[in-house]
């Protein structure tokens, strides 16, 4: 009976963390910029590159303790939680604001032309109305 009542004291006194409200992975904010972990994978590192991104090499703590073994490891900050190598990466936050424009700039014309398509018939003679929200 006694072990039965410490057990129940040792559960209660452990915090549950419901699942999805951990924080995985994070890192902190820099002014100015963008940050977020890559997948060290093929050649994913180098089209960051390519895309103005580099690696963040200033000594930060990253990931939540309760996440595999967060750190500073080689020359980047990465990461293995999930057995997969990530790497903190950044760009300067004009840079990702242009690419967010470009990409629902695309977004934008395709919806466009899904919706004046959708006013005449088809040669099914199917018709109606398309709505975005």
């Amino acid at each position: 009976m006694t072990e039965q009542i410490q057990e129940v004291k040792k559960e209660e006194s452990r915090k549950r963390i419901p699942l999805g409200t951990r924080n995985i992975l994070t890192a902190p904010k820099r002014p100015g910029f963008v940050r977020r972990f890559v997948n060290d994978k093929g050649d994913r590192i180098q089209r960051f590159k390519d895309a103005g991104y580099s690696i963040v090499e200033e000594d930060v703590q990253v990931g939540d303790a309760k996440i595999g073994k967060p750190g500073q490891l080689g020359s980047g900050v990465s990461s293995q939680g999930d057995g997969q190598r990530k790497v903190l990466m950044e760009i300067p936050e004009k840079y990702y604001n242009e690419d967010q424009k470009n990409a629902q700039d695309k977004i934008t014309s395709i919806e466009n032309e899904i919706k004046r398509n959708s006013k005449t018939p088809g040669a099914d003679g199917l018709h109606g109305q398309v709505q975005i929200s």
